[in-house]
């Protein structure tokens, strides 16, 4: 069945329901039509998982989108329950722009958890260099349980009408159990059994598919943050069939509750005193000359009270982990300049307009949530166990009052079940050794973080630190363009513990 004619089928009811896909711009029309061919697809093909993950793409032209390739690979819910299933894997494809050049398939995914690989491959001119776009078909996938492919989907009621996730004591922390075993069963109701199926695991079986499926001996591979956690299992378990592998931005898989909550706190803090030097040799800064710890802590301290109003809807009050979350979040850009604006707008009590450069859509806890409790081999079981990390975070980094990616590792898989095949880091096993990018001051996967990941696998990786701020460094500069560039091309491995000087303004 063609894709046009799928397109003529398929008024499916997923917009009706109010359905968000990130990133997709070009407007409703095309993102109906894209997501009815795919939900079409998901739910007319009979094909056996065995024989889909084997038979060749259905590569057809992507509605309002030239120069791009659609299909979906059909792939089982769970290879052990064959009766829980399929779904679709959305696919897109941008062809090398010199075929008489090309080197092979690049597979790309940019993170999240929970980001589109479609959205990501339809800005693949902002995301790669003309010589990556001229030697590779870059292809990039919607994981399960995200986007395209089969979403995990809960009620907003229920999501945002839970107790705090920062609870002052027990009640509070047996509340905020009780709230996420209800939230849980509510996107189980919504999602169907491919909640319980969305681990790492599972999406690497489903990329040793795609390369099958491409008809290709071995692939190379661009994870960016989440992306990286996928990258070293396909290392470890189908490492024969990648040909060179950049891992930027690097999960650690190996840390247990209270590393990570410190090492994110320590990030966090960084983040702060990165954003504090700015204001001080930018003279252009509103808060330039001006102590800007007191002034950050005199708003945390209304922020505590409940007077501190958003600079971007005066009837909206900001929480300190509003502001805290402030810092961590445009220190992933970084955006000092649009930090230090909303800090004055605050303390002027002005207004500043929302910043639109960004868009972090993907954070919105669904397939994100329910990947991370796939995965994340700790839990928090009891009140006293999270009292004692927060304050460790607090005591880390006082300014920020700890981080939210500390309280969301301690709190979203509350009332959830125990991951059912947790990540453990394995040996990562690829005739090239990968690359691994990361920025020297990166808020959400912290420099020393990717340190260890790099010793652990001492015979297997490259390291090169990028020595500015920001999550992502791929695109940081010249230089780390040239070095990805040179790697993923030629096979030219940089210096082992090598660096590329900040780009940052």
């Amino acid at each position: 069945m063609s894709l046009t004619t799928l397109l003529a089928m398929a008024r499916i009811k997923l917009f009706s329901e109010g359905r968000h896909f990130s990133g997709i711009r070009p407007g409703r029309s095309h993102a109906f039509r894209w997501v009815a061919a795919v939900a079409a697809v998901a739910t007319l093909t009979t094909v056996s998982p065995a024989v889909s993950s084997a038979a060749a793409l259905a590569w057809e032209p992507c509605p309002d989108r030239a120069g791009f390739d659609c299909a979906v690979l059909n792939r089982p819910i769970s290879v052990k329950q064959p009766g829980l299933g399929t779904f679709g894997m959305a696919l897109v494809r941008h062809r090398a722009t010199d075929p008489s050049r090309r080197i092979g398939v690049l597979v790309v995914n940019p993170g999240g958890p929970g980001q589109s690989g479609v959205d990501f491959t339809f800005a693949v001119e902002q995301k790669f260099s003309p010589e990556v776009r001229a030697r590779f078909d870059v292809v990039g996938f919607d994981p399960r349980g995200v986007g395209l492919s089969q979403p995990v989907r809960c009620s907003a009621e229920v999501l945002f009408g839970g107790p705090t996730t920062h609870p002052a004591d027990k009640a509070g922390f047996d509340a905020l159990v009780k709230h996420g075993k209800e939230l849980r069963e509510d996107c189980a109701r919504r999602s169907g059994p491919i909640i319980d199926h969305v681990s790492t695991d599972e999406v690497v079986a489903d990329v040793d598919a795609l390369r099958r499926a491409l008809k290709e001996s071995r692939i190379s591979y661009y994870g960016l943050s989440y992306g990286t956690v996928i990258g070293q299992r396909l290392a470890e378990l189908h490492g024969a069939h990648v040909r060179a592998m950049v891992l930027d931005s690097v999960v650690n898989r190996g840390v247990n509750a209270r590393a990570h909550v410190a090492s994110v706190a320590r990030a966090a803090a960084d983040s702060f005193e990165q954003w504090r030097r700015w204001n001080e040799r930018t003279a252009s800064s509103p808060l330039h000359g001006k102590d800007v710890v007191a002034l950050w802590d005199e708003l945390m301290a209304k922020a505590a009270r409940g007077e501190l109003v958003a600079p971007d809807d005066p009837d909206r009050r900001l929480t300190v982990h509003d502001l805290s979350n402030t810092v961590t979040s445009l220190a992933s850009v970084p955006d000092w300049a649009e930090l230090s604006a909303r800090v004055h707008a605050m303390h002027m009590g002005g207004v500043v307009p929302h910043a639109t450069a960004g868009d972090d859509t993907f954070l919105f806890p669904m397939a994100a949530t329910a990947i991370r409790c796939a995965d994340r081999g700790f839990r928090v079981r009891a009140f006293a166990e999270y009292r004692a990390l927060t304050r460790l975070e607090n005591r880390i980094s006082p300014h920020t009052d700890g981080s939210l990616r500390g309280n969301l590792a301690m709190t979203e898989c509350l009332g959830g079940p125990d991951a059912r095949l947790p990540q453990r880091p394995g040996v990562m096993r690829t005739e090239l050794p990968a690359l691994l990018l990361n920025s020297r001051h990166d808020p959400a996967t912290p420099h020393d973080e990717a340190m260890s990941v790099r010793r652990r696998q001492r015979d297997a990786t490259v390291f090169v630190t990028y020595e500015g701020a920001g999550h992502g460094v791929y695109n940081r500069s010249e230089c780390t363009r040239r070095v990805s560039d040179r790697y993923l091309v030629s096979l030219e491995l940089p210096a082992d513990g090598s660096s590329c000087p900040s780009a940052d303004r």
